[in-house]
């Protein structure tokens, strides 16, 4: 693994110190980042109960009748596509000595009471 930068290379589960649950603060910056990509035009990959599968966030808004409806709200999406475990990126997680850890979203789980989403 000496082509990959320490910045992307994921932490190996044994070598991992911190908690399997992401923080309160962790979900914010996620959110708030994922939401942000999905606004500038980012695909969506939510698992839909209708087969859609993932699609552009414009593609789902011409869709939909309601343009303040809640499947179109990216910060919504952003919730589901976080408890569907469907999310692309990467906590970096820095501990006091300096050494950290990089581990995928999907790996870790979310308390739903931070996400307040009823689906």
């Amino acid at each position: 693994m000496g082509d990959v930068p320490d910045a992307l290379r994921i932490t190996p589960l044994k070598d991992r110190k911190s908690s399997v649950y992401l923080t309160k603060y962790e979900v914010a910056r996620i959110i708030g980042e994922r939401a942000r990509q999905i606004v500038n035009g980012t695909s969506v990959l939510l698992e839909s109960q209708n087969g859609c599968g993932t699609g552009n966030s414009l593609e789902l808004a011409e869709g939909c009748a309601d343009p303040f409806a809640a499947s179109v709200d990216p910060i919504h999406i952003t919730k589901l596509e976080l408890l569907q475990g469907r999310i692309p990126m990467i906590v970096r997680r820095t501990w006091p000595d300096g050494r950290t850890e990089n581990i995928p979203v999907n790996e870790l789980k979310v308390d739903k009471m931070l996400l307040d989403v009823q689906h």
